[in-house]
């Protein structure tokens, strides 16, 4: 079995001081590639640092929904890429974040950047990843709007089951990381299960949303694992046909193979 954690933050502070015995860690569990997801420039550049060290290892760059601000710009990602155009595998992550901002000012300027992004993402001819949180009805609408050429994965989907058909319609494949393993997680079950195998990918978003049963502690891509073998599970699928279907589904959409 060979895995790939999609989404991951090598490059957090909780991780990249202890990141060579992390990637050791998680070799040793069968993910052996690892894209590391910038926030804003200098954690993308980081990303990208990283990614210089280890092939094995993609950045992506791009500004969080959280993180904008009046003043972003983001024509950095423009030049960041086309500096490091090994390394550099997709754009993001971006989106909307409802649930850190309230503001009516706050969500119309991360539309606006969303946009900004998918416009990147076009022009580089790069694959766009997602991060959305309590505004899928609204991001609906953008993404029809301002349709995406490489398509891109709605990173750690936490949306509403009924969903996830018009977001593969639109080119989406579908990730899920450790909140598939809660107890609670009946809407994600749901989710997972309106996913096309096709379009699913798995993830850690380490070194957040750890998955049971070590929830509420830091996560690392070593228990990608746990992830994995939950989704086997509940799509009654063998563990080595899952893999490849991930594989697969991996380089179809970042053009990258284990």
């Amino acid at each position: 079995m060979k895995l790939t954690d999609t989404h991951c933050h090598l490059n957090h502070d909780d991780l990249f001081e202890a990141i060579d015995q992390i990637i050791e860690n998680a070799q040793q569990a069968s993910v052996l590639q690892m894209f590391v997801v910038g926030w804003d420039k200098e954690s993308s550049l980081k990303a990208i640092s990283i990614s210089k060290k280890h092939s094995f290892i993609k950045a992506v760059v791009g500004l969080h929904p959280v993180d904008s601000t009046p003043s972003s710009d983001l024509n950095w990602i423009i030049d960041v890429v086309k500096e490091n155009r090994e390394q550099v595998i997709a754009i993001g992550e971006c989106g909307l974040d409802y649930h850190w901002k309230k503001e009516t000012e706050e969500r119309e300027l991360q539309k606006k950047h969303l946009i900004e992004h998918i416009k990147i993402s076009n022009q580089l001819d790069l694959p766009i990843v997602i991060h959305c949180r309590d505004a899928y009805e609204d991001i609906l609408p953008i993404f029809k709007a301002n349709p995406i050429q490489r398509h891109g994965v709605m990173h750690c989907y936490g949306g509403p089951a009924s969903m996830v058909k018009a977001f593969v319609e639109l080119g989406f494949y579908i990730s899920f990381g450790g909140p598939i393993t809660f107890k609670n997680a009946n809407e994600a079950r749901a989710s997972l299960l309106a996913t096309p195998l096709d379009r699913l990918l798995i993830e850690t978003d380490s070194p957040y949303l750890s998955p049971h049963p070590y929830r509420g502690k830091t996560n690392s891509p070593s228990l990608l694992p746990l992830i994995f073998n939950e989704i086997a599970t509940l799509l009654s699928l063998d563990s080595d046909f899952l893999s490849e279907k991930l594989d697969k589904n991996v380089n179809n959409l970042f053009h990258v193979k284990l």
